[in-house]
């Protein structure tokens, strides 16, 4: 797969997609375009962020509703790296934590730039995230 400038990968024309791996884990998620505009995935062990981390990674406008304790700092970390995949190829513009806001109970985030996606996750047996746009 053809790597962007930013060492993301580049699709064929008429497909979007990403790409997460971790040590034992790839996946990746492709569609047509005409499917969905954009989409991120995020592939995570199912453990506690670091808590040097939780404070980079949580904002005030992030709404966790039921999140549970413990793994739901590495939740919202995926989540929000799943979206940052997810609207780079629309945007062209990194994101930090802080540009990416996350509401659990409504399953969705939208961006500093007002780009606004769904999300969804699970966590057995490690944490997936996807975020995409229709």
């Amino acid at each position: 797969m053809p790597r962007g400038r930013l060492g993301n990968p580049t699709w064929p024309t008429g497909i979007i997609g990403s790409i997460a791996h971790d040590d034992d884990l790839a996946v990746a998620v492709a569609a047509r375009s005409g499917a969905m505009r954009s989409v991120g995935v995020d592939i995570e062990p199912a453990l506690p962020l670091p808590r040097e981390l939780e404070a980079i990674v949580a904002t005030p406008q992030d709404r966790l509703g039921g999140l549970e304790t413990g793994t739901g700092g590495r939740v919202l970390f995926a989540v929000k790296e799943a979206v940052y995949k997810a609207s780079f190829p629309l945007d062209d513009r990194v994101l930090g934590f802080e540009d990416i806001a996350v509401d659990f109970e409504a399953g969705k985030a939208v961006t500093s730039s007002g780009r606004r996606l769904m999300v969804c996750f699970t966590t057995t047996p490690r944490i997936l995230a996807l975020a995409y746009t229709a």
